[in-house]
């Protein structure tokens, strides 16, 4: 999705000091800003963890994000964390959590936004004086140190155990499991979190050093392989797993052992030549695929390679998989609304991270009861085919980083058939049905109806594979009705677009409009005035002169009565022609002189609306700042927990049913309640509510809530003062009734004066650019309500050369 700029993210110059002239620093700072632009369009894979980002990220990723970059570091006598090997320590800066960004719940874009951890919020001088003083006042059996990722993992892990609706989701070989896992001493449970906290793989018994341990975690690590917690090398099969384990000395001894010639010392060609050199062995395949009870006498025949691997490599240890994937799917279940795609390698992780950051107070949730009285999954194997289903989104998703559209078709094209078959597996159907919306994507069928969708989006409309594309949108629009609804109006957009555009197929064309408008609970009316739209262009062409009375009548059926919003305009001037950037339709400046700035299109408008027409503030927040308006005034509305199934953890930053249907029904009365008692109030009672709201919860996660949108809560309230009590109440509950749909489209600015108590809202238009239908329902509802509002026209007008 487009990043949205603020108003006041506009790119600065300084005067020039050095000769050169300022309207050449300004061209050539923009200049090299697309020029970086254009660089990033190429990934780099970070050498720690794999993962590929882009160039100006990857030192930012390695020094402060990658999970596998973080060491162990002791700070002010307590040790921090652990995860990973052989990287420099270090010890990083107190840093905010990143804000949650306004399209979290956004199950259409594939690139599933929640609230992002970053890790080195936790670390900060503040925090660890805090813990410092928990631990010394925490009560410890004798002979046992406190920790804190110990203390959180037991944490998560007995809260999941005691919720009566997830009982029934472990087994005895589950329960059995955690059982031996509490008797285990305390420094064997220690080493198990750090090591769960690590990425799934080999560790080498170098590499598991741990202050609180101890100079010699042997014991410890006997006690968890004992107890079937931990393998060990004797596990170790193939020659692919032990070789990648080696580092680069190791390398070259083996190497010189084996008599290996290599040129290249690029670790990456010495393992590739290592490799070849031990399949042209005799009798050494079978270290290359798992033994078979035949392999016998060529096992004996084998040469001593293996065995001299691991006498260079040493002891190397690992997690049991099926111990760990218990621990993994109990966090899960801990929070639930957080399960979103993650290397399985690092599943688990985030949870933790999660859970450390809320117990540092860095990230704070609101506390409220969890009141279920469904079960959301019905039994173990459900649980199973959800995180699986989890699995395969993450392994089309992380294709998809890269942009390597081709891989993902030839890897997802085959399993395409399978996830159908998924989908519509009758048992699953019948069981579903029976959830409300927002529980259902709790379902493996939801997850592969996901799936699907990005599938033909992003791989088969990117490879203009459009019969391909239109063959999946059929398949979920006309063969199951469960999962997904709300996404529905974007496949029969999509779907129409496909065959009139691209298959020149006007019939199928027709009729997939007409089955949209026909499925009127769940097409959005944006939505709906979009497909009208493509109607009435069918029925002025024509190549659909055939089929046009039947358009005409569809046409008749659907009549749309918008008040237009009052536009203005105004001037701004623009950088000369030749001075355009490539890919820049349109660069504003904010005066013809040397000493100009470029501003975004919006910043034109704000400076019109402060300088000329006597307003005293001005947001470019876009539908943020009515979202968070609403949030603030309906605070405890949003957070009810009477209702039931709606909170499933204590990491949920809005009510599952927060933007479904189910918001204002399963909260009537509740709602009604708070308008009636606004409409019986003063503004000034409305702002005292506001402002005990505003002090009680700032800072909190709630989606929509921005609370740094304004400088304090001064200004919020020279905001809310300018409206009037009926504006608010019918405002409220529009979006009471309309989440979704009012997440966005609208307008640009808000632009108030604490003087007058005169607010207005403005949609900004660039010269080209026109509403889209989104837009014009927001102004339609402001109209409608009394509430100020226009459309700004900002005609661009040359300047002269600034050289």
């Amino acid at each position: 999705m487009p990043i949205k700029r603020s108003n006041s993210g506009k790119l600065s110059r300084k005067s020039s000091s050095n000769g050169i002239k300022a309207s050449e620093l300004e061209k050539n700072s923009l200049l090299n800003m697309f020029k970086k632009i254009e660089s990033d369009s190429k990934l780099v894979e970070c050498n720690l963890c794999n993962k590929k980002f882009k160039p100006s990220l990857i030192n930012k990723h390695k020094q402060f994000e990658c999970l596998d970059n973080i060491k162990k570091e002791s700070f002010n006598g307590h040790e921090v964390i652990i995860l990973d090997d052989n990287d420099d320590k270090f010890i990083p800066e107190s840093k905010e959590c990143n804000k949650v960004e306004h399209d979290d719940f956004d199950e259409n874009n594939w690139s599933t936004k929640r609230i992002k951890l970053d890790q080195n919020s936790i670390f900060s001088e503040k925090s660890v004086e805090r813990d410092s003083f928990e631990i010394e006042n925490k009560v410890l059996p004798d002979n046992e140190q406190f920790d804190f990722y110990l203390s959180n993992f037991s944490d998560a892990i007995d809260s999941v155990l005691n919720e009566e609706q997830f009982k029934h989701l472990f087994d005895e070989n589950d329960q059995r499991a955690f059982e031996i896992f509490n008797l285990l001493s305390n420094s064997a449970k220690i080493l198990y979190v750090r090591l769960f906290q690590r990425k799934f793989k080999w560790h080498s018994l170098e590499n598991i050093n741990y202050e609180k341990l101890g100079k010699d975690p042997s014991p410890f690590l006997d006690e968890l392989k004992q107890n079937k917690f931990l393998i060990d090398d004797t596990s170790i099969e193939t020659y692919e797993e032990i070789i990648c384990l080696f580092k680069i000395p190791q390398l070259k001894e083996l190497i010189r052992l084996c008599h290996i010639s290599v040129v290249q010392t690029n670790k990456t060609e010495m393992i590739r030549a290592i490799l070849q050199h031990f399949r042209t062995q005799k009798g050494v395949k079978s270290h290359f695929f798992k033994k078979q009870p035949n392999d016998q006498a060529t096992c004996e025949a084998t040469p001593n390679y293996m065995l001299q691997c691991k006498k260079i490599l040493g002891k190397c240890f690992k997690l049991d998989k099926n111990i760990r994937s218990i621990f993994v799917r109990t966090l899960i279940l801990y929070s639930l609304s957080s399960s979103y795609q993650s290397d399985p390698s690092n599943a688990g992780q985030q949870q933790l991270l999660q859970v450390l950051m809320v117990n540092l107070n860095n990230v704070k949730y609101v506390k409220y009861e969890i009141r279920l009285n469904m079960k959301i999954f019905n039994d173990k194997q459900s649980l199973l085919n959800y995180e699986q289903a989890l699995d395969d989104e993450f392994e089309l998703l992380n294709i998809l980083e890269s942009k390597d559209y081709e891989q993902a078709y030839d890897l997802f094209k085959e399993k395409i058939e399978s996830f159908k078959i998924i989908i519509l597996d009758p048992d699953s159907l019948d069981r579903d049905k029976q959830l409300p919306l927002y529980l259902r994507n709790f379902s493996r069928g939801s997850i592969y109806t996901k799936i699907l969708s990005i599938f033909a989006f992003e791989v088969l409309q990117r490879l203009k594979k459009y019969q391909e594309a239109n063959d999946i949108f059929e398949f979920l629009l006309y063969k199951q009705q469960v999962y997904r609804l709300s996404t529905r109006s974007k496949w029969f957009e999509r779907l129409a677009i496909n065959y009139e555009s691209h298959l020149k197929d006007p019939v199928k064309c027709f009729q997939s409009i007409k089955n949209a408008l026909e499925d009127q609970e769940n097409i959005i009316f944006s939505g709906r005035l979009n497909l009208y739209s493509r109607l009435e262009k069918m029925s002025q062409t024509k190549k659909y002169s055939k089929i046009k009375h039947q358009i005409d009548a569809l046409c008749a059926r659907e009549k749309f009565d918008f008040t237009e919003a009052r536009s203005v305009e105004i001037q701004g001037t623009l950088l000369h022609t030749s001075e355009f950037i490539p890919g820049r339709k349109n660069v504003f400046i904010d005066s013809p002189s040397k000493n100009s700035m470029t501003i975004s299109v919006e910043q034109v408008a704000i400076n019109h609306y402060i300088n000329n027409m006597g307003f005293t503030h001005a947001k470019h927040a876009e539908t943020s700042t009515l979202t968070t308006l609403y949030g603030i005034l309906f605070w405890d509305v949003i957070w009810n927990d009477s209702v039931f199934n709606v909170f499933v953890d204590k990491f949920q930053h809005a009510p599952l049913d927060l933007q479904t249907k189910y918001f204002y029904e399963n909260r009537k009365e509740c709602i009604e309640n708070r308008l009636n008692l606004f409409r019986n109030s003063s503004i000034e009672d409305i702002c005292i509510m506001a402002s005990d709201c505003w002090s009680s919860n700032f800072g909190y996660q709630c989606y929509g809530v921005n609370f740094e949108l304004f400088e304090s809560l001064e200004e919020f309230l020279s905001f809310l003062k300018c409206f009037n009590a009926q504006q608010l109440v019918n405002l409220c509950e529009y979006i009471s009734r309309n989440y979704r749909h009012c997440r966005s489209g609208g307008p640009d600015l808000v632009v108030w004066s604490d003087e007058t108590k005169r607010v207005k809202f403005v949609e900004v238009k660039g010269p080209g650019d026109h509403l889209s239908y989104k837009q014009m329902i927001w102004l339609d509802f402001m109209i409608k309500n009394s509430i100020d509002c226009e459309v700004c026209h900002v005609k661009g007008l040359n300047s002269k050369r600034l050289r």
